[in-house]
């Protein structure tokens, strides 16, 4: 797999006043043979802008579908979500969860990566067939706790050189 994987971005991020979280779900338009190539542009931009604007998070690819946990500034998050709605490599976008938080969970990480994931796929896809409250509540608790545990059971990753936020 390429040297993108297990990338961090080491930055001090400024806490916003509202710091918010969002997990989204999307069915993914890149043809399976063009996948690793694509995913690795989408990972190594998304390392250097979520950075500059304070954005941490998670992202999951499971071959059709894509799983993304965000944290940061509220109107960062929007802005992001803004370009994902208008991106022709994402149809189908759930957000499954929103809300404010208190804490970060994903704080080392601009954007984590550990490569595609097929283990998850049927609980994203899960998620995309309109479950009951109950039913999505936890598959979106299950979904946000894998990213957690792909982030806090990691290798610290080698570093990558990125500009710092002020």
């Amino acid at each position: 797999m390429a040297d993108y994987l297990n990338q961090q971005e080491a930055v001090q991020i400024r806490e916003p006043a509202s710091l918010g979280s969002l997990l989204y779900i999307s069915r993914s338009t890149i043809a399976p043979e063009e996948a690793e190539a694509v995913v690795a542009g989408i990972v190594a931009t998304s390392v250097t802008r979520n950075a500059a604007v304070g954005l941490t998070g998670a992202l999951l690819f499971t071959g059709t579908h894509f799983a993304q946990a965000l944290e940061g500034d509220k109107a960062a998050i929007e802005d992001l979500m803004h370009r994902v709605t208008c991106d022709i490599r994402h149809d189908e976008i759930v957000i499954v969860e929103q809300g404010p938080l208190e804490q970060r969970r994903f704080d080392t990480w601009s954007m984590a990566y550990f490569g595609p994931s097929q283990f998850v796929s049927r609980h994203v896809t899960r998620l995309l067939n309109d479950p009951s409250p109950a039913e999505r509540r936890r598959a979106a608790d299950w979904l946000g706790e894998l990213l957690c545990e792909f982030t806090a059971r990691r290798p610290f990753p080698t570093l990558i050189e990125q500009p710092s936020i002020p």
